[in-house]
This record gives C-alpha cells, structure tokens and sequence, in this order.
C-alpha cells in the first residue's frame, strides 16, 4: 500500500515540522467522510490541527461478491476554517478491479458559522489523481455541505445534507461523463463520549448503469483525547445497491 504508507510519512514529517505547538485535541462530533458512514459535517478541523485516519470497509454486493477497501488520509486543519486532506486507498476481494486507487486532494471551506436560522455551510472540492491500477484522467469533484443542530434539545442533535457532483474526465467506453451523491443524515450525542450517525445516501456512480442506496447506521467513540474509533453498518436497498456494508475506522490527533 504505497500510497497509504506515503500518507504515514507525511504525518510523521508534518508532526517534526510543528514540534513547539504540541497536539490539539480530536473531536467526535467532527463528521467525516467515512469514519464511519458517508455523511460529512460543514465543521473543519482546528486551525493548524492535525489528525491520520484510516478505515477499512468490508461489503457483500448484490450479486454475493465481497469487496475489501482500506483508506489513510492525513489531514491539516488550515487555512482559518478550513481542511486539506490528502488520502489513499488500496481495494481487494472478489470484485475488480483489484489494487491501488486513484490518490484523493481534497480542500474543505466552511463559509459561515450556524445562525439561529442559517445552516452551517461548506463548500468541498476534490481532485483525484490517476494512481490506481485501472484509473483514467483526474477526476475533480464538488460538494456542497449543510449542517443545522436541531433547537431546544439536549443532546447536540444535528440534521446534515450533502450533495456532490463528479465530473469524468477521461470517459471510457462503459462509463458515464459524470456521477452524483446525495445524503440525509442524523446525529445525536449519546454521552460524554459517543455520537450516534444515521443517514440515507443516494449514488449515481461513474460505471454505466451502477447506482446505489444504502441506510448507514454509526457510532463514534472519543478513546483518548487524541483519538475516536468508529464503526458502521449499512444495508442496501433496491436494484445494483450492495446486501451490508461494515466500516471501522480510527482517527488520531497530533
């Protein structure tokens, strides 16, 4: 995993470079993509905050294939409310193709903090790299983020919607010029340390005639003051989407 191991590295040099302003705290109330469901939140990072994450996903496909994905993704909390990531991912199992995918440069931007009646908002954009053993072109996608926590409650209880849109830029004969991703999703704070997740997603993808609809269920769990574990599981419905989908995941601070 070449490009897992180089994210590790850039965490390790970035950790020598900063050595005077010491690690900031990480946040389980902090959504992000994948640890443990899909639905990301409009809140960045700190300033200057730093955090590795990884995750593997294990899914059984409709027609009873099993997929294998693991994920690092180093992650810097600049500029002022905003995120950069950069992350890589290896896929195995019994669904190809099979090896390296495509090498992931994501910026994230929060335009405005929530109001009494405004929405936190954020604005995502991602390039994607053809470093994958069966990847064409660089890929680029938007998001657009929405976060609101639900007035009068007690529990920190937060609506999230997220819409992405991305753009083929090498189309190949069985693929489609562009794919879409829209979620729903809940969150509620189950402790001094745990979020609850649950969310609905909507995915047109970029292989001609794959689409997709999954419940995910999730849960994060603040281990230490630097680090949250997390897990999901997720079950498809409808034509082409997969029976379950198992996510856990681990993000440290540093």
């Amino acid at each position: 995993m070449r490009t897992a191991v180089a994210c590790w590295a850039l965490a390790l040099v970035a950790s020598v470079a900063w050595p005077d302003r010491g690690a900031l705290a990480a946040d389980h109330t902090n959504l992000e993509e994948g640890l443990p469901t899909d639905l990301t939140d409009a809140v960045p990072i700190g300033y200057l905050g730093r955090e590795v994450q990884g995750f593997l996903r294990y899914q059984h496909d409709d027609g009873g294939a099993e997929d294998f994905l693991g994920e690092a993704r180093l992650e810097f909390g600049f500029p002022r409310n905003a995120q950069i990531s950069v992350s890589g991912s290896y896929r195995f199992g019994e669904v190809e193709p099979d090896g390296f995918q495509p090498t992931r440069l994501e910026g994230l931007y929060n335009f405005n903090q929530e109001s009494r009646w405004l929405p936190s908002t954020a604005l995502a954009a991602a390039l994607d790299f053809p470093t994958g053993n069966d990847s064409h072109g660089f890929d680029p996608t938007v998001k657009a983020i929405l976060t609101k926590t639900v007035p009068f409650t007690e529990r920190f209880q937060q609506i999230h919607l997220n819409f992405e849109w991305r753009f083929n830029d090498d189309v190949q004969p069985d693929e489609r010029s562009g794919g879409w991703r829209a979620i729903a999703g809940y969150s509620v704070r189950l402790g001094p340390q745990a979020l609850g997740i649950l969310d609905v997603l909507r995915e047109v993808q970029l292989e001609d005639g794959h689409e997709q609809n999954i419940a995910e269920a999730g849960l994060r769990y603040q281990l230490t003051p630097l680090a949250v574990v997390s897990g999901a599981v997720g079950a498809g419905f409808g034509d082409e989407s997969p029976d379950v989908r198992i996510r856990l995941g681990i993000q440290y601070s540093f």
